[in-house]
């Protein structure tokens, strides 16, 4: 791409300048916002401003009155941040550890991640803190007064559906038939996704559409959203990657000791090709029968690639999101004491927005996933609950950086004023412990640290320095979870340490409904190509 030249003097905004879609959106930005404000420290604010992203999950509480009522909202879960550990890390641990440590680091530190991780995890101490007292509502004088402002505010968003009778599980097969309590999310709440900027991956892959500006909707009061009807979109463009599912691009993937060889994508319907090339052989000739979208990744978003060049192994965030409206935002732990799966109603995103684009990438491209009562056979309706969720979409005019603007002057190259150089990433939920000084964990190489001692006496990239940092493992990595899994559950065999094939054996047996539903989404003529942990290299 050609270099651009701007006269002395020339600036912009750090954001573009953009209408919204309504009030509540605005709302929810805003509300997501001002919880990065109040746990993140001042300084890494003023240090990264808007060179960073930032997502949460916010609960809405309705309210019985006028239109212009405004009801509640509670961020649920805060993510900040836009990097991901590196594959070659994970790796040389699995060696070190015989393969028995994982989980404790958290992969993927991009915001939207790191947002349902916290979702997941406050969800997750509300059930438990539930089935510790015989009645939630109420607390000890003493209990109410060890508890913080925050925690004091927070109210609850699930109410019991069903109990059974109750007894201590330890080992696997008595857990499978130990779901106790189920609950669900109360019927005057309803869940909504914030992004700072438009999802990696597909929904920043501005092409196959025509692209129109959001128009403000003045019509709807503070409490309100739009409904919006997801057309279905015409795959005329599949062959060029308009459906395609991409990876985040690892460095650490491409060097000589941790090349895998090339694979070929899964011969589904979405490639179309006819059947004498499915029966050629993996040959040369082959691969030049392949959609051009598979032959290489020249024309993928910065940063991303194609799964089948194993470049990565990280999907992006636009995919994961995608999953999340098949399957639910609870994942599959969580699903052994929900009813019904979690889906999001509305998803509000800052820069980068396009309405189309995002219908596309977040959700509409896997159009046929229905694994309704109504659209299965009845001998196989233990699925029945999990659906396609095509949420509202909605853009906000509500900045990060309200004010700030980039010194153009000179030659500039596409993107070169957009630097995400920080290394930390931040999660935060309401029930978070303040362990540091601070309220949020502070990540880093998949790690909680100590953010402070950090910057006054440790280089992040010195590991001389840093090893005098104890890093302790996140409340919102996969190990953390696994545990507060098994405490509900009062089985008392939990390790020290966890093997992925544990961790699959666990899901299988506890979460059957799901993990069937997620076998079904990876049939998908979109989803074949998913990179599943272990098995995409």
């Amino acid at each position: 791409m050609e270099p651009q030249i701007h006269a002395p003097g020339s600036v912009r905004h750090a954001e573009k300048r953009r209408i919204g879609t309504c009030q509540f959106a605005n709302r929810i930005a805003r509300a997501a916002l001002n919880a990065y404000d109040d746990v993140v420290p001042l300084e890494y604010r003023i240090e990264n401003k808007s060179q960073t992203c930032v997502s949460a999950v916010v609960a809405h509480f309705s309210t019985v009155g006028g239109d212009n009522d405004q009801g509640k909202l509670q961020v649920m879960g805060l993510g900040v941040g836009t990097k991901f550990l590196p594959d070659s890390i994970l790796r040389e641990e699995e060696i070190v550890s015989g393969g028995g440590c994982y989980g404790k680091r958290v992969r993927d530190c991009h915001a939207e991640v790191l947002a349902i991780r916290a979702f997941r995890r406050q969800l997750s101490l509300e059930t438990l803190r539930h089935m510790k007292q015989p009645d939630a509502r109420q607390q000890s004088n003493k209990e109410a007064n060890g508890t913080t402002q925050r925690e004091a505010e927070y109210e609850p968003i699930l109410e019991l559906v069903e109990e059974s009778n109750h007894r201590d599980c330890t080992n696997l097969e008595s857990t499978a038939e130990q779901i106790h309590r189920r609950y669900r999310i109360k019927s005057n709440v309803t869940i909504h996704f914030y992004a700072s900027s438009a999802p990696c991956g597909n929904a920043t892959l501005k092409k196959f559409v025509k692209m129109e500006k959001e128009k403000f909707d003045t019509s709807l009061g503070p409490d309100q959203w739009p409904e919006q009807t997801h057309a279905p979109i015409a795959a005329h463009s599949l062959r060029l990657g308009q459906f395609a599912l991409l990876v985040k691009r690892d460095g650490s993937i491409l060097s000589p000791q941790l090349q895998q060889p090339e694979r070929l994508p899964p011969e589904a319907d979405l490639q179309k090709q006819s059947e004498q090339t499915k029966n050629e052989p993996n040959s040369q000739h082959h691969r030049r029968k392949l959609w051009p979208c598979f032959e290489n990744d020249n024309w993928c978003p910065p940063s991303t690639s194609i799964p089948n060049l194993n470049k990565g192994t990280l999907h992006s965030c636009s995919d994961k999101i995608c999953r999340w409206n098949c399957l639910g935002m609870q994942g599959s732990l969580l699903m052994t004491v929900l009813d019904a799966p979690i889906y999001m109603s509305t998803m509000t995103v800052g820069r980068k927005f396009s309405k189309i684009i995002c219908q596309r990438a977040l959700c509409c491209r896997a159009s046929g996933f229905d694994l309704s009562k109504d659209a299965i056979d009845k001998n196989h309706d233990d699925n029945g609950k999990y659906r396609l969720n095509h949420p509202v979409v909605m853009e906000t005019s509500v900045y990060m950086d309200e004010s700030g603007t980039h010194d153009m002057t000179g030659i500039k190259h596409f993107g070169q004023d957009a630097t995400f150089d920080s290394n930390l990433c931040w999660v935060w939920w309401p029930g978070k412990t303040c362990n540091f000084g601070y309220a949020a964990d502070c990540l880093d190489t998949g790690l909680t640290i100590n953010y402070y001692q950090t910057i006054e006496g440790s280089d992040l990239n010195n590991p001389d320095t840093s090893l005098s940092i104890p890093p302790t493992f996140s409340e919102c990595s996969t190990y953390a979870m696994f545990q507060i899994v098994m405490e509900i559950f009062h089985v008392g065999c939990i390790r020290s340490g966890l093997s992925l094939s544990d961790l699959r054996r666990w899901k299988r047996t506890l979460s059957v409904e799901y993990e069937s539903a997620k076998d079904e989404l990876f049939r998908h003529r979109v989803f074949t190509q998913w990179c599943r942990r272990g098995r995409c290299s």
